[in-house]
């Protein structure tokens, strides 16, 4: 006899076909039916296992909140763990921390708490490192579906799933019709009869544990009218099957219990869920759709972990601002997260969900910066209302920050300003006028080596103040780029800007003839637009580094469909736009035509004083339609072992072996999902390629790594592709992804050491140098020069910095970092002030064990590829 447990649930895309605004009308009158008429006899309903729903209903319903709590608090309806469903391979680990967080804080709200289950029903793959995300929260139990199944894995429904550091979850996977093979049950004693020998073929046959999940709704479904006849008809055809109503809670426990029981052995299983060819849909082919929108996410998201966050914590933990700005940061996390539906964040929805990312994205940007400013002038003691009410002692200086946990110096990106007019607003301030020219900058200033100008314009700039209009002046803006001193670890240090001083600094940039070099690396563009790279150190080089490819797409937004040659590029010359000593840059032109479809690129290539790297930025133009554009980047590591980053420290990716049976109903894509680096290493060297954003990059085997700059297609979904011959969605026009206009990328590239601890640090590093450089602006309404302000340091070979942020009670710092390599290590973080209390904590911060302290160090030990969170006071 197998225990099925029947499960009534909605599946809610917040927006998909539909903006969220009309789906939600459907969401307030299927919650308005359940508090009316709740589920009976230990019966509950799912409302998709994110939190988002809750508040959704009661932004419109607030008058019902304290029913839907109760119902909540009872179990007899579920919500939760996460805020959203999220992708979850293109979303950071931070970012689903955080969407666990959010989850538990919309629930808490209510006085309710989710099922301790990670219910995960329809995103499109899994990470390897989501059963330490899930036993973080307190999570025994995975369900999943997309991504797993068939034969590459086990035979059952039910395995032990094993992540990078060891720790391991139960994974139940769905049936073939995964969340939808319980819907519309029939109550006619026939067709219910009819209907359990479907039921039964897809869930007795797999069942490992005598317990299995029958889940009873679809997308978007009100509970089903007479559920309790159907079930009543369905026990009858079940038999001796036992046919139970049911909640996610009830069956998670049963099924743990079973799975543990003396005598059970599940298999296990390791790594990435991105195969599921051949049991149901995989769609790993939305990596690319609306390619700019993903980049815009993965910039936002950076700023907010490393470039908001912290600062915010340090500002309070070390006495700086007696506010806290938790609930701020806490709002622009929220409007990114409601970035991260699988279908939003993988764009795999109308262009009217489409444009409501993007003023998310606006949103979640703009917060993100005021955090930033504001908690930037609590670290360095700037009153910004004194500062208004004296503009004749204004002495500027120039904020450097360095988002690194080690001190760093070098080449620093910085934005600096000098008055050159005051601008007045209002009434009778009408007068006519030029505004000056641009001014030029001071060449140096003392802790700063070298400023080199990379552009410069006449700006309006205003001076805030809590307590006065703002100080509107003109003022000449230049981007520079200068090597700086030593900046405190994730600190900040602030250079007076009106005074100069010149110093030599370590392997200069420089443009000979055609090329770029530092003495260290080399690039050079020859007359045909060939690009050679070289490493002096290792005595390596790579001849056609670039190599454009420009295909015909015949594809939807969930999967691509290559089908030839669209685009030639013609060169267009090259040029020096930067010559050194701090950067040196070549500027080379492309075009790309065929009758009225264009397509125009900017590429540079970039060279920094003493980097190892090159960095290539991409800006491009786009006037074509169903089209895919890669760029390959090729290395010397031909027949590759492929390693990228990915949730929580990298993973080892091998091309999927999918036979021909199994790719009929979707032909798996050669592409993977792109964090901030794919590294391919032979067996004594390897090479790096780091990406700002762009999620997707496919890996060949004569070592070229090609990254898709854009994907340009019309249609939600199309039928009767070779690669995936029915509909994957609604057919909906959907022009605006076509990506029309500017389109850009910031990639870079190093040469290393082959596969170890030190080259494995070496790359984290180097990530975080080329993604978070050393930036700053100047700040004119200074009244003081500002002394350094230290942050905290990280030290162990292959610990990699994850967050620092204030706890959610509001009473530690939290500190978390990961281990990236496969053998334990030991760690210090050491903090700017001495330490009372510190904790080993889980990722959703509750307290483990204590740790000892000595002064303001604190020691740990980090598992093989474990995640260390520590609470600091």
């Amino acid at each position: 006899m197998t225990v099925v447990h029947v499960v009534s649930h909605t599946h809610w895309d917040r927006e998909w076909y539909l903006p969220a605004g009309r789906l939600r009308q459907r969401l307030i009158a299927l919650v308005d039916e359940l508090i009316d008429a709740p589920p009976r006899g230990g019966a509950s309903f799912l409302l998709d296992g994110q939190a988002v729903v809750v508040e959704d209903y009661l932004d419109v319903r607030p008058e019902r909140s304290a029913a839907l709590a109760a119902l909540l608090t009872s179990g007899t309806l579920e919500a939760g763990p996460w805020f959203v469903l999220a992708d979850e391979l293109i979303s950071g680990g931070e970012a689903l921390v955080r969407n666990l967080i959010a989850g538990r804080r919309t629930l808490h709200s209510l006085g309710a708490a989710s099922p301790a289950v990670l219910y995960c029903p329809d995103s499109f793959g899994h990470p390897a490192m989501l059963p330490a995300l899930a036993c973080g929260f307190g999570c025994a139990v995975v369900i999943v579906w997309r991504g797993y199944g068939g034969a590459r894995w086990p035979a059952g429904d039910a395995v032990w799933w094993v992540a990078p550091d060891g720790e391991r979850v139960l994974l139940h996977h769905l049936s073939r019709s995964g969340y939808e093979l319980g819907a519309n049950l029939p109550a006619d004693a026939h067709a219910s009869h009819d209907r359990w020998v479907v039921i039964h073929g897809e869930l007795i046959p797999r069942n490992t544990t005598g317990v299995t999940l029958l889940l009873n709704g679809a997308d978007h479904h009100a509970r089903q009218e007479g559920l309790d006849e159907s079930l009543m008809a369905l026990t009858h055809s079940a038999r001796p099957d036992n046919i139970q109503p049911s909640s996610l809670a009830a069956f998670a426990d049963d099924a743990l219990r079973a799975a543990a029981a003396p005598g059970t052995a599940l298999p296990e299983v390791r790594g990435e869920l991105r195969d599921s060819y051949g049991y149901a849909w995989t769609l790993q082919g939305t990596l690319a759709t609306r390619a700019a929108q993903k980049r815009r996410n993965a910039q936002i998201e950076r700023t907010l972990v490393r470039d908001a966050e912290p600062w915010v914590a340090f500002a309070v933990h070390y006495g700086a601002s007696t506010i806290s700005r938790k609930q701020v940061m806490d709002s622009a996390w929220r409007a990114l997260l409601l970035c991260h539906p699988h279908d939003t964040l993988c764009g795999c929805s109308t262009d009217e969900v489409a444009r409501a990312m993007d003023a998310r994205l606006d949103d979640a940007g703009v917060q993100a910066l005021g955090i930033r400013v504001d908690a930037l002038a609590d670290l360095i003691g700037h009153r910004a209302d004194l500062a208004r009410e004296t503009p004749a002692a204004w002495r500027p200086v120039v904020v450097v920050r360095n988002s690194a946990a080690r001190p760093r110096e070098g080449v620093a990106l910085l934005k600096l300003t000098t008055f050159l007019a005051d601008v007045p607003i209002g009434i009778g301030s009408a007068s006519p006028s030029t505004p000056p020219a641009a001014s030029r900058v001071a060449r140096a200033m003392p802790g700063v080596a070298v400023v080199q100008v990379l552009s410069r314009a006449v700006e309006h700039e205003r001076t805030e103040s809590p307590r006065h209009y703002p100080d509107d002046d003109l003022v000449s803006a230049s981007h520079v780029a200068a090597w700086v001193d030593e900046v405190p670890a994730y600190g900040i240090r602030c250079f007076d800007q009106r005074t100069a001083r010149m110093r030599p600094i370590p392997n200069p940039a420089r443009i000979e003839g055609n090329s770029a070099t530092n003495g260290r690396i080399m690039v050079q563009v020859d007359d045909e637009g060939r690009v050679e790279f070289r490493d002096f150190q290792s005595g390596r080089s790579t001849s056609h580094l670039l190599q454009w490819e420009s295909l015909a797409d015949a594809g939807d937004l969930y999967t691509p469909a290559p089908r030839g040659v669209a685009l030639v590029p013609v060169f267009r010359g090259s040029h020096a736009i930067n010559r050194g000593p701090v950067r040196a840059a070549l500027e080379m032109r492309w075009s790309f035509h065929s009758g009225r479809e264009r397509l125009l690129v900017r590429t540079r290539l970039i060279v920094d004083a003493n980097a190892p790297w090159l960095q290539i930025h991409i800006e491009g133009d786009n006037a074509t339609t169903n089209h895919r554009l890669r760029l390959g980047i090729r290395t010397d590591v031909a027949g590759p072992v492929v390693v990228a980053d990915a949730m929580f420290g990298p993973v080892e990716r091998r091309p999927l072996a999918v036979p021909p049976e199994d790719a009929r109903i979707e032909q798996p894509p050669p592409t993977a999902p792109l964090h901030r680096y794919v590294s391919l290493f032979g067996s004594e060297r390897g090479a790096t390629l780091f990406s700002d954003g762009l999620a997707e990059y496919e890996a060949t085997d004569n070592g070229t790594v090609l990254v898709t700059m854009l994907r340009a297609v019309g249609e939600l979904s199309r039928p009767a592709l070779s690669e995936r011959p029915s509909h994957a969605g609604w057919p909906t026009s959907t022009p605006e992804a076509q990506s029309p206009g500017p389109f850009a990328a910031r990639l870079a590239l190093m040469f290393h050491g082959g596969r170890g601890p030190r080259t494995t640090d070496e790359i984290e590093r180097a990530s975080d140098d080329i993604l978070l450089p050393l930036r700053g602006e100047t700040l004119r309404s200074a009244l003081a020069l500002p002394g350094p302000v230290p942050g905290v340091e990280l030290r162990g070979e292959g610990l990699a910095f994850s967050a620092a942020k204030q706890s959610e009670d509001g009473e530690w710092l939290v500190l978390r970092c990961v281990n990236l390599l496969n053998e334990q290590r030991g760690g210090a973080w050491y903090l700017a002030a001495p330490v009372e209390r510190a904790q080993l904590a889980r990722l959703d911060e509750t307290p483990v064990a204590p740790l000892v302290t000595d002064g303001a160090t604190v020691a740990f030990i980090a598992p093989a590829r474990g995640i260390v969170t520590i609470l600091v006071r």
